[in-house]
């Protein structure tokens, strides 16, 4: 039986494949050594046990890829597109930019992505938000927006289904409360989440609209156990409504339309006027 290489020198061959870095990355790295001090502490702050395999990768991209992926699968996502931006075309190194402040991945939806939700988000999501009103002050424009909703759904759900929805939907709070102990409780979730109603900072916020523009927050413990327990909270949250809407993908019109069979009964009847056929125009 061949005997194993001794500990010291198991690791050796490893050792001397390494290439050395180039020219490029020797300049970055001395024009930026205090950042990239800076950003080695914080790796081995937050992350003693794995710190000096995560710093030993060849290139330093690599590096802050891997520290990314670390405080991804121990705390929240950081905000990718900024990652690659920095790393492909940035005037800065990405360890400097991470100085600047904690680059959370925000999942609020915007002016933007409410107006374009047929267009760029799931269906089953999209459908869920047909059975909302909603809020007055939303954008300035929620009579606008259902009727924009309600014509897109119409390439994807029956008329006659769509008629069934109460006139300009139910307001949250109504649904909330009618679905909170059924399985369609996830459809409350994502009326909040879409309206930015859900008080939590990783699914209110978000970076199109400026309701928050990075670069803030400093990598404080404190800050980064919160931001742990609040991404933990919209994971529930999140996962709760894509679990509906993924059944509802299985058979959009059949499912849509069983959903409104157990929900509807439920709603007040003051709140039961049909919806109108503006969007069928």
């Amino acid at each position: 039986m061949e005997a194993a290489a001794p500990a010291l020198i198991s690791g050796l061959a490893k050792l001397l494949l390494r290439r050395p870095p180039s020219l490029r990355e020797m300049v970055t790295i001395v024009g930026y050594a205090d950042d990239y001090a800076w950003f080695t502490g914080l790796v081995r702050r937050i992350f003693p046990q794995e710190a000096e395999e995560a710093l030993s990768a060849l290139d330093v991209r690599t590096r802050v890829e891997r520290f990314a992926r670390l405080f991804a699968e121990r705390h929240f996502p950081l905000y990718a597109p900024y990652f690659e931006f920095f790393m492909e075309d940035g005037d800065e190194p990405s360890w400097t930019w991470l100085r600047r402040g904690i680059p959370f991945d925000l999942m609020g939806f915007g002016y933007e992505g409410v107006h374009e939700l047929w267009n760029g988000y799931r269906d089953g999501l999209s459908a869920l938000l047909l059975l909302v009103k909603p809020p007055d002050s939303f954008y300035g424009e929620s009579e606008e927006i259902r009727t924009a909703w309600l014509e897109s759904a119409s390439e994807h759900i029956p008329k006659e289904t769509l008629e069934r929805i109460p006139k300009g939907g139910i307001p949250v709070e109504t649904l909330t409360e009618v679905v909170k102990e059924t399985r369609f409780a996830g459809a409350a979730k994502a009326a909040s989440w879409v309206f930015a109603e859900t008080g939590n900072f990783f699914l209110d916020a978000c970076y199109e609209d400026g309701s928050y523009d990075g670069f803030a927050d400093p990598w404080d413990d404190d800050l980064i156990r919160e931001g742990t327990e609040e991404w933990r909270k919209a994971r529930e949250l999140m996962d709760s409504v894509c679990n509906l809407a993924e059944w509802l993908e299985e058979d959009l019109p059949a499912r849509f339309a069983e959903m409104l069979d157990a929900v509807l009964p439920l709603v007040p009847e003051q709140q039961q006027g049909k919806e109108d056929d503006d969007h069928d125009d």
